[in-house]
């Protein structure tokens, strides 16, 4: 598996969440959404788009569970609703590109532990985020960002 190491600096976010039960309809509905949010208000093209899932679902009940789709905006940027205003507290973090495929990524949540260890990384307690541009869309890739100390 392919693996850089980035530091990614502080950002503020515009952002679409989902509450309730991880998966893969309600995450693409939501991007969906946020993909059309994103165009209509000029953003889209050559922009960062994160996909942050904002509680583990063997602690927090499913219905509860927080998921982000978000996009770095500059901090003159006015946001525009149905978006919220946050902030992405950056970091280092182990950067893995994948195919978007249910395949590719269910082969990386099997593998990241002993890659993780195999690169003598040790894991930061923030939550494993999936990155994309308008490129890496178009192309069915993405990018796993895990945080690592």
């Amino acid at each position: 598996m392919n693996i850089t190491i980035e530091e990614i600096p502080k950002s503020r976010i515009a952002y679409f969440r989902n509450v309730g039960e991880y998966g893969e309809k309600q995450n693409k509905e939501l991007m969906e959404s946020f993909k059309k949010w994103a165009k209509s208000n000029g953003l889209f093209d050559n922009s960062i788009i994160l996909g942050i899932p904002r509680d583990n679902p063997e602690i927090t009940p499913k219905e509860e569970c927080r998921y982000d789709v978000c996009i770095v905006i500059e901090n003159n940027f006015k946001v525009a609703k149905p978006a919220q205003v946050g902030e992405f507290p950056g970091g280092k973090y182990a950067v893995f590109l994948l195919d978007h495929t249910k395949e590719a990524v269910s082969e990386f949540w099997g593998n990241i532990i002993s890659e993780i260890e195999r690169h003598n990384l040790s894991l930061r307690k923030q939550p494993i985020i999936e990155r994309y541009n308008s490129q890496m869309i178009e192309n069915h890739l993405c990018e796993i960002l895990v945080p690592i100390q």
